[in-house]
């Protein structure tokens, strides 16, 4: 059986470049309506929203800081100093025409260009990882630009745990946890007050909190992610592993 994610289980990604495209274009219309001043504050909420959306669900905030400083380059060709001093680092006749060409509404044509990037880039690394389930064992395979191989040894597992949310029951998606005795699967998380956050990342939560072990569900290159038919896929591995 050789499986690859659903592009649902990849919706986050898709949604988020998807609303900054679609608010790039409105903002052109936006830019003509109000002061350049409330432009820039309507720009800042709504292109940080995502981020403030996200951090309720987990209390993770790297989001903000890259959306923070994609909203700096995008708004510095506009200001007179930083544009001269741009220009001013290189000779180069494209160089020079991109500066031009970027120096109105410089952030509605970066995040134009972010966005579409995101997007194909989004598609290329789900298209990355693939999965194979045979008698030798559990293939996993991830890598856009190198290629790794992972092979867990069917006679190495302790536990299969099918991972399905919501929404990934409304849509008919899930994930397989491979879990063996040395610990592979499990990784760990932080409890703060409520709220959790994974230990690692740019933006990580400080403060006092209670570690804990649990499966991971969230790196498609460790897990059978977001696949369809997750049960199937589960009964498939149970399958191979009582014949032999």
């Amino acid at each position: 059986m050789k499986i690859k994610p659903s592009a649902i289980s990849f919706v986050l990604r898709y949604f988020i470049f998807t609303y900054f495209f679609v608010f790039s274009l409105f903002s052109i219309w936006l830019i003509n309506e109000v002061a350049f001043g409330w432009y820039i504050a309507i720009w800042i909420f709504m292109t940080l929203l995502p981020a403030l959306i996200l951090s309720f669900k987990r209390v993770k905030f790297g989001w903000f800081f890259w959306i923070g400083l994609l909203d700096l380059l995008s708004f510095a060709p506009q200001f007179k100093f930083v544009y001269d001093k741009l220009l001013s680092l290189s000779s180069d006749h494209f160089y020079q025409e991109v500066l031009k060409w970027l120096q109105n509404s410089s952030e509605i044509k970066i995040y134009i260009i972010v966005s579409i990037l995101g997007i194909i880039f989004t598609q290329l690394y789900r298209l990355s990882f693939s999965y194979e389930i045979n008698e030798n064992g559990i293939i996993l395979k991830s890598g856009l630009f190198s290629r790794n191989d992972r092979t867990i040894l069917l006679r190495q597992l302790t536990d299969l745990e099918m991972h399905r949310g919501l929404f990934q029951r409304i849509f008919g998606i899930g994930t397989i946890v491979p879990i063996t005795a040395a610990g592979m699967g499990m990784g760990s998380d932080t409890v703060f007050g409520g709220g959790m956050a994974e230990k690692g990342g740019l933006g990580g939560f400080v403060g006092a909190g209670k570690s804990r072990n649990i499966p991971i569900t969230s790196d498609p290159s460790m897990v059978i992610y977001g696949v369809k038919n997750p049960k199937k896929v589960k009964d498939e591995i149970l399958k191979i592993i009582n014949q032999h």
